[in-house]
């Protein structure tokens, strides 16, 4: 029945968009009462997540595609990230269920899509030692689906800005993390450095020095205890 409303949801906003659609017009094309349409797809702004989800399994088959030409790890990511910025915007269901973002990170349905595309690549990540494992995996799927949310709301979607941003910030954030108190300490400031060279200067001086005059002593026969006295 659900998928029965959701494709008669699907239809409905083809025809009048996500701003017009009633409950009523859903259930009347769908042949069934009002309250069931309610009782099986929620309010208006979890319809659109549904019909969001439908129109976006279509674009599941590209992203194997992508998954499996890509050799390495962080690059399945990247990519598909470049991908679904690019195009699934490109639809006004979808565009609708990105500006609802805070909600539908939490959906579950929406999860279990995520899941089923980026958990196995995460897992062979972390099985390779690129991915970080001391988060859930879980946690990192939520958290790329809200960076794919928004690189989608973001002005520039060209393929440099999603790809600076996965560089700069998600790809960061994956990769496994220095163990704690393994951390080197505050780097020091440029004149403390420079002291510190210096110092080790002087004292390179000083032993060279005492070393030619030990030399000279032995070689003039003169006891080194007493000078030339």
């Amino acid at each position: 029945m659900r998928t029965r409303l959701v494709r008669a949801a699907d239809e409905e906003m083809r025809i009048q968009g996500t701003t017009a659609i009633t409950m009523a017009a859903v259930a009347e094309r769908a042949g069934v009462s009002r309250a069931t349409a309610f009782r099986q797809l929620g309010n208006t702004s979890r319809m659109i997540i549904l019909v969001g989800i439908h129109r976006a399994r279509n674009h599941i088959a590209r992203t194997r595609e992508i998954i499996a030409a890509q050799p390495d790890i962080l690059g399945k990511i990247e990519d598909v990230l470049v991908y679904t910025t690019r195009e699934l915007p490109e639809d006004p269901v979808i565009r609708a269920l990105v500006a609802q973002h805070s909600a539908a990170v939490l959906d579950e349905d929406i999860r279990s899509l995520t899941d089923e595309i980026s958990g196995p690549v995460l897992l062979a990540g972390q099985a390779a030692g690129v991915i970080r494992t001391d988060i859930p995996v879980r946690e990192m799927i939520d958290f790329l689906l809200e960076q794919t949310y928004l690189a989608a709301e973001y002005p520039d979607r060209s393929e440099k800005a999603a790809r600076h941003r996965f560089r700069t910030f998600v790809a960061p954030a994956l990769r496994p993390q220095p163990a704690s108190g393994t951390t080197a300490g505050p780097p020091l400031h440029p004149n403390a450095e420079l002291d510190r060279a210096l110092s080790a200067a002087a004292d390179a001086i000083a032993t060279a020095r005492d070393a030619a005059v030990r030399i000279r002593f032995r070689l003039e026969g003169i006891d080194e205890r007493f000078g030339d006295r």
